[in-house]
């Protein structure tokens, strides 16, 4: 009569073990896809950030310098640049935004042609840069930030040219 309450026991303790064991499976379950979720959630925050910010740089740039014929397209180093000109104390001086070896940059100067590109400040990571007029008050920029994603703006000024 012994043996069989012993066996009651051992099955009521394996029982127990087993929902336990379940129970904790359940559990480092649901903690591994939280964690995955996490992670692509803080991935896409990162990307989403990094656009929003290139285009926020950009058209903020813009448009703080929206005066008359301070605006204008050019090239610097290998490729486009948005040439930013301003008069201070009689002297004009010119803010070059531009791509150049992996960087957005940024290069303030008055005397453009003696600096090289890498002088620039590095703003962020960015593989591509291409900026054009599309008209006298509108301009178009392309950016391709370091993860590929490329970031279009149309950004137009509302100042008007000296002959309007």
């Amino acid at each position: 009569m012994q043996f069989k309450n012993e066996n009651k026991h051992m099955v009521d303790v394996l029982f127990v073990l087993s929902l336990f064991c379940v129970f904790a499976f359940s559990a480092l379950m649901l903690v591994i896809i939280g964690a995955n979720v996490y992670k692509k959630t803080a991935e896409h925050m990162d990307t989403n950030y990094a656009s929003r910010i290139s285009y926020a740089y950009l058209s903020e740039k813009i448009r703080q310098n929206d005066r008359a014929d301070a605006l204008s397209v050019g090239s610097y180093g290998d490729g486009d640049a948005l040439i930013i000109s301003e008069e201070i104390n009689g002297k004009v001086y010119y803010t070059y935004l531009y791509q150049y070896d992996g960087k957005l940059r940024e290069l303030f100067t008055g005397t453009p042609d003696t600096l090289r590109p890498e002088a620039g400040q590095a703003i962020m990571d960015c593989s591509a840069f291409s900026v054009s007029a599309v008209s006298d008050k509108l301009y178009f920029v392309s950016l391709t930030g370091s993860d590929g994603e490329k970031t279009t703006l149309y950004v137009s000024t509302r100042c008007m040219s000296p002959s309007e």
